[in-house]
């Protein structure tokens, strides 16, 4: 656990420059989870610290991503990234640091808990401090934009041109700042987490793990649950630019249910049949019904647009291409859909028989048959959705050129299907995993 805490430190302690990061906050904040994840069985205060961390691995992944598409556009869209990044880590930041410090506080002995605990208030409010004196001084060369006037044709830059000098100055600054917290935050971190604090994590964990596998479960299939929930938001389609490509590929969708079914596998909690074959060969031609929609839209819009297919014979020849290659898309994914569902369902009645003894206030033959009947229920309702949004989606290559207004039948259709599907999840996630972890 020290090592992974100490790395994690390492990680955050770099300036900032912007919203450029040499090394990845991300990274560390993994490591925390990483670092907490025995003891978030057991304890609620460690899962307190892996849900802070992973809003944070939200938070600044978006923001390693923006870096390429959004910070080097022009001084001013750097300006507002940084700052509305450094905003937004503030607000899951601080309460992140403050879960943590209490984490720590609660993993302190109790003979030496007044030595320590007397060094945690300061040692809290100086790292918060240090958290927020980085944020700050990562956008405020970014504040010479304001200086920027393109009126009447002025491109005078003002203070735009002492942006590096600043930027120099706040890094100096920045770094004093960070190395000082480094020194005392891991000489806090090799005061508190002792041996026997780690001992005795892994002891409890061995013994929930022997007597209540159920808790394990249910949390390893609540993680797998929400992490698939919220991929299909990669049904959705986002496109721009000449080439026409989505930047929301769908197969996105499909491999994150894939790799959560493997978390569980790893875990314990999902065996592998004939369904986990059809997962893969569904993801398989998924990514290549994605990649020929990709090479196809390329190869027209680089040389033709929507009005060419009415104009010109060869670009209505290699628009055809385009249109089928869009309905094996759909195809794909409504496939896809099904198997992902299906796999959840099943799973999920499995584990619902496995930990019988936790429905025993209702008759478990009667809790199952109503459980096929509603999840039943749903997956129709889901699947329906999904093949009128691929038709729809297929009607839309076709008759792009014509009806512009199918764009926002489209979307429509997108939406209505992704929350069908979400809604098939929650049921899952509602009257299996949590009923199980809350009677546990």
């Amino acid at each position: 656990m020290l090592i992974y805490l100490i790395i994690a430190a390492i990680f955050w302690f770099n300036p900032l420059i912007s919203n450029v990061d040499i090394l990845p906050d991300v990274i560390g904040y993994i490591l925390v989870i990483k670092a907490f994840s025995k003891a978030s069985y057991v304890y609620d205060y460690a899962e307190d610290v892996c849900t802070s961390a992973k809003k944070m691995c939200i938070v600044t992944g978006v923001k390693v991503f923006t870096i390429f598409f959004v910070s080097s556009l022009d001084p001013s869209m750097s300006l507002l990234m940084s700052f509305s990044f450094g905003v937004i880590e503030l607000i899951f930041g601080i309460p992140f640091f403050s879960n943590l410090f209490y984490a720590f506080s609660k993993m302190v002995s109790d003979e030496d808990g007044g030595v320590y605990n007397s060094s945690l208030g300061s040692v809290k409010y100086f790292t918060v401090a240090s958290f927020i004196a980085r944020l700050v001084l990562a956008f405020l060369p970014d504040l010479s934009a304001l200086s920027l006037d393109y009126s009447m044709g002025n491109t005078d830059y003002s203070y735009m041109r002492f942006k590096p000098l600043f930027i120099v100055f706040s890094v100096f600054i920045s770094l004093i700042v960070c190395i000082v917290w480094l020194v005392v935050y891991l000489r806090y971190l090799k005061r508190v987490i002792k041996k026997e604090a780690v001992l005795k994590i892994n002891a409890d964990f061995d013994s929930q793990l022997n007597n209540k596998k159920a808790i394990f479960v249910a949390k390893d299939s609540i993680k797998a649950t929400i992490v698939i929930a919220v991929a299909s938001l990669f049904i959705f389609d986002i496109k721009f630019g000449y080439t026409n490509v989505d930047y929301f590929q769908d197969f996105v969708f499909t491999a994150v249910a894939a790799l959560a079914f493997l978390y569980l596998f790893i875990k314990g909690v999902y065996k592998l049949d004939k369904m986990s074959i059809a997962l893969v060969g569904a993801l398989l031609i998924h990514i290549g019904a994605d990649a020929f929609e990709i090479y196809a839209n390329k190869a027209y819009f680089e040389k033709y647009n929507y009005a060419s297919m009415l104009k010109i014979s060869k670009a209505e020849d290699m628009y055809l291409t385009v249109c089928i290659s869009g309905i094996c898309s759909a195809v794909a994914l409504v496939l896809a859909t099904t198997v992902i569902l299906l796999i959840m369902r099943v799973n999920a009645r499995k584990n619902i028989s496995n930990n019988a003894h936790l429905f025993s206030q209702s008759d478990i033959d009667y809790f199952l048959s109503e459980f096929d009947r509603r999840t039943k229920k749903n997956i129709a309702i889901a699947i329906t959705v999904a093949v009128l949004s691929g038709v729809v989606y297929s009607l839309l290559v076709i008759f792009r050129p014509f009806a512009e207004w199918m764009i926002l039948v489209d979307v429509i259709f997108e939406l209505i299907y992704i929350i069908s599907f979400i809604s098939s999840t929650l049921y899952i996630h509602d009257e299996v995993y949590k009923r199980i972890l809350t009677y546990a």
